[in-house]
């Protein structure tokens, strides 16, 4: 527990301390024999507090939140080591198509809904009793109901309330996980399941896909610190090898009560090399609309396969080159197809997946 004191403090800090505080005070004088008068002098708390908590033995909403909590043991080391590679995936699905009702009381998913049952899954191994709604035709949303799960999930970095209004980045406890940590993969896998666009093959043309766009909407306020956390997602896909482009504008519009808002993303590049990487190293989890079936995904990595061997050749090439070789020797020498050679030598070109 000792590694995330900063999340349990933050957690403890959502709840009435005082009240908790002086409903054990209560409990310990009541019980040294002090009468309800004496304990109201010594602690300065209303008379009908003590007389409930006392005589008719009721105990506070937030003395009973907390023993929840303590009895959940959500902070006890085993359970942590055990389920902190999830609980990444639910924050970074909770930062994505997610949300946490301001007053702490409810965190939604939203999905098809039988991917959800998947997500559920997750969810149980939290103690907590989620509920799947659907709405639509196979579209749904899932709700836990349980003050304590959404307070924890609250202090792991999930944000309530409305993201477009929210300052966030991606959680310490993440970023500082290690390289291309499983917890990094998970919190990647959960965003993307629930924000990143769906690999979709160009109709029309060769083997080939749209680019992967992740998107987030902010206040226009709040822009500069919108286009920090894409950077850091950016950051994070850079450490399995996945290239992005830059964080870019998308359209500009009112939203409710007259704040501007901005359309903020960035891409993914869907040249067969990066998308295998992305597939391989990250990729989906329980999304079936964006999962790809095994043969798109073996004909990525063969096409992947196939550019990276471009690749080594383009470098030889080059190093023959300098050697006084002309386009047609070094052609044969690498078993080149002579328009390959052609173009990278006189057009000055160079194979796809380097122009990233």
């Amino acid at each position: 527990m000792e590694k995330y004191k900063l999340q349990y403090h933050k957690l403890i800090e959502n709840f009435d301390n005082k009240e908790i505080k002086d409903y054990y005070k209560v409990l310990d004088l009541g019980i040294k024999g002090f009468n309800q008068i004496q304990i109201k002098d010594k602690i300065k708390i209303s008379k009908y507090k003590i007389y409930n908590w006392l005589v008719r033995k009721t105990k506070p909403i937030e003395v009973r939140r907390y023993e929840l909590f303590k009895e959940k043991d959500y902070f006890n080391e085993d359970f942590l080591n055990q389920n902190l590679e999830w609980l990444a995936y639910l924050v970074g699905y909770n930062l994505g198509d997610g949300n946490i009702s301001k007053d702490l009381t409810k965190v939604w998913f939203y999905d098809v809904d039988s991917d959800l049952e998947k997500i559920r899954k997750i969810l149980l191994r939290f103690k907590v009793n989620p509920k799947i709604y659907t709405y639509k035709i196979n579209n749904g949303k899932m709700v836990v109901s349980d003050v304590i799960f959404s307070r924890f999930l609250s202090s792991f970095g999930a944000i309530k309330g409305n993201k477009t209004k929210a300052s966030f980045e991606v959680p310490l406890w993440i970023l500082n996980s290690g390289k291309c940590s499983i917890l990094k993969k998970r919190f990647l896998q959960g965003l993307s399941d629930s924000e990143l666009s769906k690999i979709s093959q160009l109709k029309h043309t060769r083997f080939a896909f749209q680019s992967l766009k992740f998107y987030t909407v902010k206040e226009v306020v709040n822009l500069n610190k919108g286009i920090v956390y894409l950077d850091q997602l950016r950051e994070l896909l850079s450490e399995f090898g996945v290239t992005t482009n830059g964080v870019k504008r998308d359209r500009e519009y009112e939203g409710r009560k007259g704040s501007r808002m901005i359309q903020l993303y960035f891409v993914i590049h869907s040249n067969y090399i990066n998308l295998d990487c992305f597939l391989d190293k990250i990729g989906f989890l329980f999304t079936t609309k964006r999962i790809l079936d095994n043969e798109t995904k073996l004909k990525i990595k063969s096409l992947a396969e196939y550019e990276k061997e471009k690749i080594k050749k383009y470098h030889k090439l080059l190093e023959l080159r300098k050697k006084g070789l002309s386009a047609y020797k070094i052609a044969k020498q690498l078993d080149l197809p002579i328009h390959y050679a052609k173009s990278w030598l006189y057009k000055n070109r160079k194979p796809r997946s380097l122009a990233y």
